[in-house]
């Protein structure tokens, strides 16, 4: 506060030469002094430690102790992995585990580990992560950057994206509405991770992922971008959405029909053992009518899809059946009913495709393939979000 302000605020508190002694007053006009010079606590965010990250896939994160007490263990996590998500995660749990005098032992375990071999950029992956996250030190972001260029991998670039979001915020005094250069990349090496991933996919990196974007959604800078559909990267709309013929008013009530035959080989007419289904046959949400209903030829078998209204706003209850009447499949989804059915790989044949991201994040998408045997869930693309 410049001299101009003092006296101002003097002024508020209407102190004169015979109110120099005057206790009371002068606390009260150090207090509006205070409160005048130190601005208001910037707005911040906390990715790194805050954000648990999903590491149940890999055996050396099972590993784990269940709460780390000493330096040592974490060192021993971090060299029994390549994979720099479980590091990361070796690393906030530490931040959390260890005490102060503890943390920093380990910090400087960490930064002689990686002078022992300066080259090693996984080794200087840890050493800047941590710096991150137990320091809030802003040279970490160097050494993430060099890990990144290096590896190339979707931990490293959602590694390096998380901590520029941080940074941003945290350390440059940015603010969460305007948008900076640092933003900008942060954004980019985010969308470059799920493009990474989309190409080959690691355990654990969807649900973590979804976690940071779901986090972001509290800075207005970022709307546009956390508000995108990722599972896009993992399955594009297919070739051809497809109305199958139109919608159709329709009266039937949701019931199950011989719910016991599962997917029998009279299903789709074919003689084949079928496997076992992997919807629930048997649900069902009353017997209010469908709202819509429309056929389709699925890979040369004739199918009715049928939507039902649920308690859930723009929820609906899907039944398929077979041209004999045999339950394929029941399940929800939030959809319209135009656009369930997808050539996803532009060879002709529809699958029924359930998108369903901004409801349910965690599982964006099922698609339903055709076979001799009825309706099977691609198990591949399931993974993905795995």
């Amino acid at each position: 506060m410049n001299l101009s302000g003092i006296r101002k605020v003097l002024k508020q508190c209407g102190l004169k030469k015979t109110h120099a002694k005057t206790m009371g007053l002068w606390v009260s006009c150090l207090g509006l002094l205070w409160s005048s010079a130190i601005p208001a606590q910037a707005a911040s965010i906390d990715l790194l430690r805050s954000l648990p990250l999903s590491v149940e896939g890999y055996a050396s994160a099972k590993a784990f102790p269940e709460k780390f007490t000493t330096p040592e263990q974490v060192i021993q996590a971090l060299n029994s992995t390549p994979v720099l998500l479980v590091h990361m995660e070796a690393i906030r749990r530490a931040y959390h585990d260890l005490d102060p005098g503890s943390q920093d032992k380990l910090l400087d375990a960490i930064h002689k580990r990686r002078m022992t071999n300066e080259k090693d950029l996984m080794l200087g992956f840890d050493h800047g992560y941590a710096q991150l996250v137990f320091k809030q030190n802003k040279t970490g972001l160097f050494f993430l950057r060099k890990a990144n260029d290096f590896f190339q991998d979707q931990f490293s670039a959602l590694a390096y994206g998380m901590a520029e979001v941080e940074a941003d915020l945290n350390l440059e005094d940015s603010t969460p509405e305007v948008t900076t250069t640092r933003k900008l990349d942060a954004m980019f090496k985010l969308a470059d991770a799920v493009q990474r991933d989309a190409m080959k996919h690691q355990p654990g990196f969807w649900p973590s992922y979804i976690q940071v974007i779901e986090k972001m959604k509290e800075m207005p800078a970022y709307k546009s971008f956390s508000n995108r559909d990722f599972s896009l990267v993992y399955v594009p709309y297919g070739n051809a959405v497809v109305p199958l013929g139109g919608i159709q008013s329709s009266s039937q009530s949701l019931t199950t029909n011989n719910p016991e035959g599962g997917l029998t080989s009279a299903s789709f007419g074919s003689v084949c053992s079928p496997e076992p289904s992997p919807f629930d046959l048997n649900a069902t949400v009353g017997t209010g009518a469908s709202v819509a209903q429309q056929t389709a030829n699925l890979n040369g078998y004739p199918a009715l899809i049928q939507f039902f209204p649920t308690s859930v706003e723009k929820q609906y209850h899907v039944r398929v059946t077979s041209n004999t009447g045999q339950p394929l499949a029941n399940f929800r989804a939030h959809t319209i009913p135009n656009r369930i059915v997808e050539d996803l790989d532009k060879d002709g044949v529809y699958e029924i495709v359930v998108r369903q991201y901004r409801e349910n994040p965690l599982q964006p998408v099922i698609v339903y393939r055709a076979t001799p045997c009825g309706l099977e869930a691609d198990q591949k693309i399931l993974d993905n979000f795995q």
